[in-house]
């Protein structure tokens, strides 16, 4: 059981073919109580099923781990790599990623799931064509998020300033800057003139960087569960154990705790967990 009222992983994949609920328990041996499960961009499934199954299996597999004492915030949706899938597969990628999105949207207001994600921008150079269509579908899923009042995670190649208050505008004219954040971001983007929630990768140097920035953040995994790539991106027990670390280095701890585990996490996905 965890020391801490709260310790939240906000983005991981937790996958029935990886270490599946032997990493949930990992979890919680070390002091987590939740995390975010978000779909893994398995391309296994046939493209016209591909959406379809890969959220119920997500959200399958989100009910065995909170059968073992984790809860969990469900995030589904299409992944910006997808678009080469469906162009591979001869389909168009925006319609195709625009129906996975209208399919999450559906699912998420039916109370199976909390969020959209990861939508955006490929993490690599990609063409000009690549580029445009992908931000047509992140202005999309941010209509769809602002209909139905649904928090979006935002997946993004590495950004400048001038980049995250390119993607800040293009949220505010869309949806809620609140209700939208980016994974997997850089520590030292938190210095940015921007107003985007970042989520750190739970590393030693990006936690001392966000916390001496005063500056709202999260903290990830983004955890891959894969048998062949073990503790990728890092292990699934390492929020906890930033935890431990946060309340070594810091008095104020408790207030960060609230800060980073319970307060932004309500804010984005409105669970009732994180206000016990």
């Amino acid at each position: 059981m965890s020391p801490y009222r709260t310790v939240f992983d906000n983005f991981a994949h937790i996958r029935r073919n990886g270490y599946y609920v032997d990493a949930a328990k990992e979890f919680l041996k070390y002091g987590g109580t939740s995390m975010n499960m978000v779909n893994f961009p398995d391309y296994f499934y046939t493209p016209d099923s591909h959406y379809e199954k890969l959220y119920r299996e997500t959200i399958d597999v989100a009910k065995t781990v909170r059968n073992t004492g984790v809860d969990t915030v469900i995030t589904i949706g299409p992944y910006p790599l997808d678009y080469f899938y469906f162009q591979s597969a001869r389909k168009d990628p925006v319609d195709e990623m625009k129906r996975g999105i209208d399919m999450a949207a559906s699912i998420i207001t039916a109370g199976d799931a909390d969020a959209m994600g990861e939508i955006g921008y490929p993490h690599f150079p990609v063409d000009e064509k690549v580029y445009s269509d992908s931000g047509v579908i992140l202005e999309y899923a941010l209509d769809v998020c602002h209909d139905h009042d649904i928090p979006l995670i935002l997946h993004t190649e590495d950004m400048d300033e001038e980049g995250y208050l390119r993607v800040e505008s293009i949220i505010k004219m869309h949806y809620s800057i609140d209700r939208v954040i980016k994974h997997h971001a850089n520590a030292t983007d938190i210095y940015f003139n921007d107003s985007i929630t970042r989520s750190f990768v739970a590393s030693r140097s990006n936690i001392k960087t966000a916390v001496s920035s005063g500056r709202d953040f999260l903290l990830e995994t983004d955890y891959t569960d894969q048998k062949d790539k073990p503790g990728k991106v890092i292990p699934v027990y390492s929020v906890p154990k930033r935890a431990e670390m946060i309340k070594n280095l810091y008095e104020n701890y408790d207030e960060i705790f609230h800060r980073i585990f319970e307060e932004v996490p309500f804010r984005i996905y409105r669970k009732e967990f994180f206000d016990r």
